[in-house]
């Protein structure tokens, strides 16, 4: 695992690549990574937290995903003591439009339940509306952690195949000409703007084979924002031993509030 920060100077460098052939041949190590992942867990000192520390997660799949694909994931967070919540998404294949809406109706409830900001991890489609969540709710959000998630052209980054799917699930649905494509006005452009205030952390994979890993990286400079690049192919990334260090080590972290309290308090000594 490395850790980075992306090294272009503006979005506009970003120019659309699709993953090389090899990169998506690459995603049938999906078995081998959740493999290496089990077998080296016993190993790593993973940060539990009490209970006072706990933070909430909300997980988002996938494109064409569901909640039961990060099973694994949420089962990892409440082992290291953290309280784990889905997104109530079967197939995350319907209009963006009624996604977020009930992605933010599932974040009220999380948030006025635990009464406490709320962590949200998405997996790739699922960081971009984890995003967009954090930038329309920011005082409702701990953090954003985004999996392998083309938070700018997605289309135009995305394997080709997935640009197939795309197109016929939105033709089989009846949907408008442009549904799940940038085109679409209430569709992927939701990813355009960074969270104002929250802590994100986007994890990529140089040989995803599915996005670009251009794309899953923020160029904002943002303070708040941070690109952390991992091993890995991008289906698996709900698996990847060094995935889940980051989200772990993330975890652990002191909740944003009490980070403000010690700030004001830091200030006021040196004042």
């Amino acid at each position: 695992m490395t850790p980075s920060i992306a090294q272009i100077s503006t979005r506009n460098e970003l120019t659309p690549k699709r993953p090389s052939m090899l990169d998506a041949l690459g995603e049938l190590r999906v078995p081998l990574e959740a493999s290496v992942y089990w077998l080296g867990a016993l190993a790593h000192p993973w940060p539990r937290v009490s209970p006072r520390d706990s933070k909430v997660v909300m997980l988002i799949p996938g494109f064409m995903a569901g909640d039961m694909t990060l099973a694994p994931l949420a089962n990892f967070c409440r082992w290291l003591g953290h309280r784990a919540v889905y997104a109530g998404i079967l197939s995350n294949s319907e209009c963006p439009r009624e996604t977020m809406r009930k992605l933010n109706a599932r974040l009220a409830l999380a948030y006025e339940k635990f009464d406490q900001p709320v962590v949200v991890i998405g997996q790739s489609l699922g960081g971009v509306y984890a995003r967009e969540i954090a930038r329309e709710q920011p005082d409702m959000v701990e953090r954003v952690i985004t999996l392998g998630s083309p938070i700018r052209m997605p289309r135009q980054h995305a394997n080709l195949a997935v640009q197939a799917v795309a197109r016929s699930v939105a033709a089989i649905r009846g949907k408008a000409v442009g549904c799940l494509s940038e085109e679409c006005q209430c569709g992927l452009l939701l990813s355009d703007e960074s969270p104002a205030d929250v802590p994100t952390t986007h994890v990529y994979s140089r040989t995803d084979g599915v996005v670009h890993w251009e794309s899953c990286i923020d160029l904002s400079g943002a303070p708040t924002i941070e690109n952390v690049e991992v091993m890995g192919s991008h289906v698996g990334m709900g698996l990847n031993a060094d995935v889940y260090r980051v989200i772990a080590d993330r975890l652990a972290m002191p909740h944003r509030s009490h980070r403000h309290v010690a700030a004001r308090q830091a200030a006021a000594a040196h004042a």
